[in-house]
């Protein structure tokens, strides 16, 4: 088939590639779709053509067009139930655009509107390994059209450069992810979401990109964009130990629930840039955080910066739910302004659960005028830590650092507020070099 469209055998790299090669993908065959036969204008369906042509060691490249894309799934078309033993495990296997706004796929009107489960998808490729989507945008413009694209391999896949175009109005969320192995690795790399979700119905919230719980590889999620979705932007928190979900640079926004929520041990956010300051349209009960960790212990929030003021529900800017651990913040800067109200940093209660430990915050500054409260809050956690912590917080009422049930040290810092400096609501906080009161400024939030 390479042959009879003139392409040839040809090794076809992702042009994601690691230092170690672990997204460094090839294939034997290189399929120009238009040249087998794919419609470009978009009126006619590709689906079949895909089906046709899927196969291990191939590449099927779309030029630039807009292509009408049908369900896919690498499934019997003629089977009604699931059954994991129909699937083709394809290996090195991959899709390739012109790039996003050049290469379209677009979805029929209605799609994903209606059924179970597997109606609502759009895509998927489920186990084998070494799958590639690249270089498209996923136009869901269409009113109350959205299926779910998802990538779920047995071992590693990437996709990069894709484009989610249109407000997603049906249920799950346009992407889904997972990586079954332990020892294998996926890539979101630029994908783009910001357009938001609304829901038509009381009866569903969409989040942005979801991790399946069944994770137990590594997954990084590189410079992404999500914003405007009703439940949670980056949902990832479910997936156990020794799942590890990689969050570096992006842009996450606007979120109800969260921005980005992680649980995993080898988890973390890293040179991110998390907002909220605007509300989000739902019918469901607005908590908009900005980094949560829930589900898990040991999360890592490292070189952020944090911006939260809308007049919104939220329980603060990065939060350790009442279901995690330990927690460690560094490098990061928060800032918190009115009419905002919630802490920059809250640890819950997690007595009872099967998690302990504290937050463990250096080099971390809090800025803003946000009224009340206090700008980090610790329930029943012992043995948190705080060094080189800039808080400097000119609200009316806003205390520093609260401790209730709590035990923390403070040390190397500076605490300037309207309020307390340290609140001790039967906690006990030891400090050394604390420095309180007018002492010049702590660090914003980068542009």
């Amino acid at each position: 088939m390479a042959s009879a469209v003139g392409i040839g055998a040809a090794t076809f790299g992702s042009t994601a590639v690691a230092s170690d090669g672990r997204y460094d993908y090839g294939f034997d065959t290189v399929i120009n779709m238009v040249k087998v036969g794919a419609d470009p204008t978009g009126e006619e369906p590709v689906t079949p053509l895909i089906h046709e042509h899927a196969d291990d060691n191939t590449l099927l490249y779309f030029p630039e067009g807009r292509y009408k894309l049908t369900q896919y799934r690498n499934y019997p078309t003629d089977v009604d139930e699931f059954d994991s033993a129909l699937y083709t495990r394809y290996e090195n296997f991959g899709f390739r655009g012109d790039g996003s706004g050049k290469s379209v796929f677009v979805a029929p009107e209605g799609l994903g509107s209606e059924g179970g489960y597997f109606d609502r998808l759009w895509f998927e490729v489920r186990y084998g390994r070494n799958i590639l989507i690249e270089g498209f945008t996923l136009d869901v413009t269409a009113e109350r059209t959205g299926g779910r694209f998802q990538l779920v391999p047995s071992g590693g896949f990437v996709m990069r450069d894709v484009r989610v175009k249109g407000v997603f109005d049906n249920p799950h969320g346009p992407l889904l992810f997972w990586v079954l192995e332990p020892d294998e690795y996926g890539l979101v790399q630029n994908v783009r979401a910001p357009d938001g979700a609304e829901s038509p119905t009381e009866t569903f919230t969409t989040n942005g990109m979801f991790v399946s719980p069944l994770t137990r590889g590594t997954i990084t999620f590189r410079d992404c964009h999500v914003e405007g979705f009703t439940d949670n932007g980056l949902y990832a928190s479910n997936p156990i130990d020794p799942a590890a979900i990689q969050v570096e640079g992006g842009y996450y926004a606007n979120n109800n629930i969260s921005q980005v929520r992680l649980g995993t041990s080898k988890s973390y956010v890293r040179n991110a840039r998390v907002e909220v300051t605007e509300d989000v349209d739902t019918w469901y009960t607005t908590n908009m955080r900005g980094i949560r960790q829930a589900d898990g212990s040991g999360v890592t929030v490292d070189n952020c910066d944090v911006v939260m003021s809308a007049d919104v529900g939220s329980s603060g800017g990065i939060v350790s739910n009442q279901t995690s651990g330990e927690l460690h913040v560094k490098n990061t800067r928060i800032r918190t302004d009115a009419p905002f109200e919630s802490p920059a940093i809250f640890v819950k209660s997690n007595e009872g659960n099967n998690y302990s430990g504290g937050i463990h915050a250096q080099n971390v500054s809090i800025t803003g005028d946000a009224d009340g409260w206090s700008a980090v809050d610790v329930v029943d956690r012992s043995n948190s830590s705080f060094k080189n912590v800039c808080i400097k917080q000119t609200g009316n009422g806003r205390d520093g650092i609260t401790l209730t049930r709590s035990s923390a040290t403070i040390s190397e810092s500076t605490i300037d507020v309207a309020g307390e400096t340290i609140v001790e609501e039967e906690g006990e906080a030891e400090t050394r070099n604390l420095r309180e009161g007018g002492r010049g400024g702590c660090q914003s939030p980068r542009l």
